[in-house]
């Protein structure tokens, strides 16, 4: 980094009324001493501006209010005594806006809300959060939770199946952001991967035992006691939700690699289904 302080980017929900991913991002700054960055993006369109004289008054009144607004959301960073700037944009496609403003902002991790959307709804269109885990470069943190973390609990999913380079690399930037936000917040770390069929530990940057995963070893390459690590064969949603479901985590961390062609329009992939499935606030890095 080259900033002294780590920066969060906080993505403000103009249209809710609880600003779930500003309190997390408050409870992350007073554990770390992080900077906090407020992003608001407004429009309104200009039929709704009839009493004013001109578009520009219009829109001049309207981002007023919002940054009056926003400081007042603002409030409880200011009584904390914490470091925080914030910024106000107009802009019809407010996705676009912010994955600008992130590019350019320098922080370490992006905050947002989430909730639950159905099946069809991430599957026949593309969602902000899906947008914007495809085109930011730094982790993103969706928060589903409205209030503080209910446990004491953080869970990294890897790809233990998986050949090729890039989710080897990927392996091991969830496994280092893990244990960042672990300390960050003061949980325990734990490791979980879904298999469908034999492990091939070739694959793996640890001495083999043969043809046997060793989990000792395993829990050592991702440091942690091998009694936190669970291995679970079958479908991979299906498994890493039944892990979930199980250890009640409050973060789960999971890596994203952005897809091309129709089939990345569609389906989307693991981190974003396993969003709809649990409670749990979700790390996305890539």
């Amino acid at each position: 980094m080259t900033q002294d302080k780590t920066r969060l980017f906080v993505i403000v929900d103009p249209t809710a009324n609880h600003q779930v991913a500003l309190v997390k991002a408050l409870l992350i700054a007073k554990m770390a001493d992080c900077e906090i960055h407020a992003f608001l993006c407004v429009y309104q369109d200009i039929s709704k501006g009839d009493a004013y004289s001109s578009r520009n008054d219009f829109k001049r009144s309207t981002l007023d209010e919002a940054k009056q607004w926003l400081d007042e959301q603002l409030e409880p960073c200011e009584l904390a005594g914490l470091s925080f700037s914030k910024e106000v944009v107009w802009n019809r496609k407010w996705v676009d806006a912010a994955k600008h403003s992130i590019a350019k902002s320098g922080c370490d991790l992006v905050i947002k809300s989430s909730f639950h959307h159905s099946k069809s709804g991430r599957f026949y269109r593309s969602t902000s959060d899906f947008t914007l885990m495809r085109n930011c470069a730094c982790p993103i943190l969706f928060a589903h939770q409205t209030q503080e973390w209910h446990s004491n609990k953080v869970l990294a999913c890897v790809d233990l199946e998986s050949t090729d380079s890039k989710h080897a690399r990927l392996n091991g930037v969830i496994a280092r952001d893990a244990r960042a936000i672990a300390d960050i917040v003061g949980m325990d770390l734990y490791i979980a991967a879904a298999h469908r069929g034999d492990i091939d530990v070739d694959n793996l940057p640890i001495k083999g035992n043969g043809r046997q995963l060793d989990m000792r070893q395993l829990g050592e390459l991702y440091g942690v006691d091998e009694s936190r690590i669970f291995l679970r064969r079958g479908d991979t949603i299906a498994a890493l939700k039944g892990i979930c479901d199980e250890l009640d985590p409050s973060i789960v961390i999971m890596g994203t690699l952005a897809r091309t062609g129709i089939k990345g329009k569609l389906i989307g992939n693991t981190a974003e289904k396993l969003l709809d499935l649990i409670d749990a606030d979700v790390l996305t890095v890539n």
